[in-house]
């Protein structure tokens, strides 16, 4: 497995600069990885960073707070030949592939997929990924199956704790309800490539993690409506002068009348040259 002998020497290497890592050192040899690409790319990434930085000790990369100087550093780094958010992805796959040394060998598997599948459990890590190998699942249809297996809601005594990702959806509610990601998208042509492409990273992945946490409420909200299907009896329609109340808008060609259609996004201006 990739990184194996290396793992064994870091510690000497690196004992002369525990105290303060060689940020400038580190993104010179990540820039010699130029030429290795995919799942091999990703684990090389992350041995470096987790070499360097945490001597290779993952309970102390499991454990870093959101201010690491360090890792900060690295991220920020003018001269860094990867998008900063890739980082702690390669990371994480580099410290599964500690446990699974098969992770290159895997004909079906990409870096993708593996990315899905990072904050499971280890076993159910282990089935997915052998279903993805045998039975050449999509991303897609991995994604699926990720959801479907999360894990039930924990029962505990007293008030039950509210979900992060609610919170999280609370807070992003005004930004939502204001449509301010999609506000001067017009001006997009002033990003410079390095911006864009890291913005274009997070909307991807924010797109990703929106469609996985629509599919948990989705699922949530009809186990509730069947529910209360099953304990209540539905009222009588309610007559008005004639006329049967059900609570159904007037369609035209399938659709309501007054649907609430998003108004489409202005096209981008290009920019000019002076």
């Amino acid at each position: 497995m990739i990184g194996r002998a290396t793992t064994r020497e870091a510690p000497q290497a690196l004992a002369t600069t525990n105290a303060s890592p060689d940020i400038t050192a580190l993104v010179r040899d990540l820039r010699k990885l130029y030429y290795v690409k995919g799942i091999e790319l990703m684990l090389r990434i992350g041995e470096l960073i987790l070499e360097r930085l945490y001597e290779g000790n993952v309970a102390r990369w499991k454990s870093r707070c959101r201010k690491d100087y360090s890792f900060r550093k690295l991220q920020q780094h003018p001269d860094l030949p990867f998008k900063a958010s890739m980082l702690s992805r390669a990371v994480s796959m580099y410290v599964l592939s500690r446990r699974r040394a098969d992770l290159l060998a895997l004909q079906n598997v990409s870096q993708t997929h593996l990315q899905e599948v990072l904050n499971l459990d280890p076993v159910l890590q282990d089935t997915l990924l052998s279903r993805v190998e045998l039975e050449k699942w999509s991303v897609q249809r991995l994604r699926a199956e990720v959801v479907e297996n999360l894990p039930a809601l924990t029962r505990r005594a007293g008030r039950p704790r509210t979900p992060t990702f609610s919170r999280q959806l609370r807070n992003l509610k005004s930004i939502v309800e204001g449509r301010l990601l999609v506000m001067d998208t017009a001006n997009v042509a002033v990003l410079q490539t390095r911006e864009a492409q890291e913005l274009l990273d997070t909307a991807r992945r924010l797109c990703q993690q929106a469609e996985l946490v629509t599919r948990v409420l989705a699922a949530h909200v009809a186990t509730l409506e069947r529910e209360q299907g099953d304990s209540d009896t539905p009222p009588a329609p309610r007559r008005l002068s004639g006329v049967v109340a059900t609570g159904v808008p007037a369609m035209k060609h399938g659709a309501p009348v007054n649907a609430d259609v998003e108004p489409d996004l202005p096209t981008p201006r290009r920019a000019t040259r002076s």
